[in-house]
This record gives C-alpha cells, structure tokens and sequence, in this order.
C-alpha cells in the first residue's frame, strides 16, 4: 500500500508540475500578445473545461487551459491559443498547442457576440481532416463566428522563448479570417 500512495503522490507532482510549467507558458504567450497589441477579454481567468461527474473520473482532470485575446481595432476578431493535453473523448495526446483566429458574428447592438473556451479543442479534433499540424485549414459559419482558421504546434517544439513566437505566437498575429 505504502507503494501504492508514493506512486500516486509522484503522479500528482508531476500533473501539478505540467499545469505549472502551462501557466508559465501562458503567461508569457499573453505578454508577447500584449506587446502586438491584443488584450486578453477574460482578465486572470484561463479557459478550460472540467467534470464533476461521478460516473466519468477521466473528465476530473483539465484537459486544455485557453486563453483568448482581441485587439481594440478590430474586437470581432478574436485569437485564440491553448495548450492540450487530451482529445474532446479525453483519450491522452502528445501535447499539443492550437492556435486560432475567429471572425465574430455581432449581435443587436453591432458587438462580437459571446466566445466559448471550448472553440479551439472543438474545430481542431471535430472540424480538421487530416492530421498536417502546420497548415491553416479555414471553416465555414460555426457558433457565434462566421468562420475560423486554426493550426496546431506539438509542445515538444517549443524549447525556449524564441521558438514560442517563432512558432505560435508571429503566426497567431498573422494569422488572418
């Protein structure tokens, strides 16, 4: 038994450490975006999902932690950048980074309408055919946007400061709708 609970006390340590090292890379995704410009609408809060279904303990766990960020010029454009760990079916993945450019649909009062966290986790495992991760893939009507484009980096790749604007963060500012 005593085997048993060190090795549950090491999984944890190392779940506690992945979501940690994930904060820090958010948090550093977020200054890089507020140096292009955009502002992260939802303050200190992340984006994710979480169960608290008895009867599903995989759902217990975070699958992605989001965050998403707008510009004041252009407000219906909203970028997104999350880091996952499982599929929408919480079957275990080599982490992935999923980056994506929404255009808005604006509601009564000409504003973009309300996003939700899970928009990045939906198109990239539900709408994307095929499985080439560098690649921009574009989507008609969806939601409260008109239309999308995602990409998706493996974590692995990202080694230090450089390779995440490099990698995610100049393609996410360029990327367009």
């Amino acid at each position: 038994m005593k085997k048993q609970m060190e090795t549950i006390k090491t999984t944890f340590g190392n779940l506690f450490t992945i979501y940690t090292e994930t904060a820090t890379l958010l948090l550093d995704a977020e200054s890089l975006m507020e140096k292009a410009g955009y502002t992260c609408p939802h303050g200190n809060t992340l984006g994710t999902e979480q169960s608290k279904n008895m009867n599903n303990p995989g759902w217990w766990i975070t699958p992605y932690a989001a965050r998403y960020f707008i510009d004041k010029k252009h407000p219906h454009i909203l970028k997104g950048l999350g880091v996952f760990f499982v599929t929408q079916y919480y079957e275990a993945i080599e982490p992935l980074i999923i980056i994506a450019s929404f255009d808005m649909k604006k509601d009564d009062k000409d504003e973009p309408m309300d996003f939700g966290y899970y928009y990045l986790r939906y198109i990239w495992f539900n709408l994307v055919t095929g499985d080439e991760m560098n690649k921009e893939y574009s989507f008609g009507e969806k939601w409260n946007f008109n239309k999308a484009k995602v990409m998706a980096i493996p974590l692995e790749n990202i080694k230090d400061m450089d390779a995440l604007i490099k990698m995610v963060i100049d393609p996410l500012v360029e990327m367009g709708v």
